[in-house]
């Protein structure tokens, strides 16, 4: 079966919330995939930057297979030996006091603005042109007026800020106005594979 044919399946039976996939795949191995008609490829995207393990790695393989051999998805009612053993070796190596896992980056973003508002510091600070998300608060932080005006009104209490420039001599702020959250966060690198270097903070 070609792309052609994929793809026609592809626009009849998925809802248009995306645009027509890049390319069918077939088969990874490392960094490297194949599409349907064998065309190989050198996958930089990750999984838009979430796969940073390859494909078909065989420690990786062996791993899933072990662990699908025994539990699957439990919820969050119960609880298993790797996913705690997976907490304990992440607040080891970051430092930090828990874990909360999430199912998608989206609802990584949902948490942090309701970490935020438990402050009560409501206003949430993000950069034009990012993407954080398709769930409506993750939209709202979402720096895209063509993906945000759609589904108006967003959440309140949002606002952007242009990315800085190497050119630009303008400085972020070192401190925030009371009302503004303490747990905004600028990733150095865009999840839209665009890099966004952030200007160093004045002494």
């Amino acid at each position: 079966m070609n792309a052609s044919t994929f793809t026609t399946r592809f626009r009849a039976a998925m809802m248009p919330t995306v645009p027509s996939p890049l390319a069918m795949l077939s088969h990874g191995k490392g960094a490297r995939v194949w599409d349907v008609e064998g065309t190989e490829y050198l996958d930089f995207l990750g999984g838009i930057a979430v796969n940073a393990l390859g494909h078909a790695h065989p420690v990786f393989t062996r791993a899933v297979s072990a662990q699908a051999e025994r539990l699957a998805h439990i919820s969050n009612y119960f609880a298993s030996e790797p996913e705690l053993a997976l907490a304990e070796r992440l607040t080891r190596l970051t430092g930090g006091d828990a874990v909360y896992f999430t199912n998608s980056g989206t609802e990584a973003i949902e948490a942090a603005v309701k970490l935020a508002r438990r402050t009560g510091r409501p206003r949430i600070l993000s950069l034009t042109g990012s993407f954080h998300g398709r769930t409506m608060g993750a939209l709202s932080l979402t720096g895209k007026p063509v993906l945000q005006d759609p589904f108006r009104p967003l959440l309140p209490g949002s606002s952007r800020s242009r990315r800085p420039s190497r050119r630009s001599r303008r400085r972020w702020p070192t401190t925030s106005p009371p009302s503004w959250s303490s747990r905004s966060r600028a990733r150095p690198v865009s999840s839209t594979c665009r890099t966004a270097t952030s200007p160093p903070r004045e002494n």
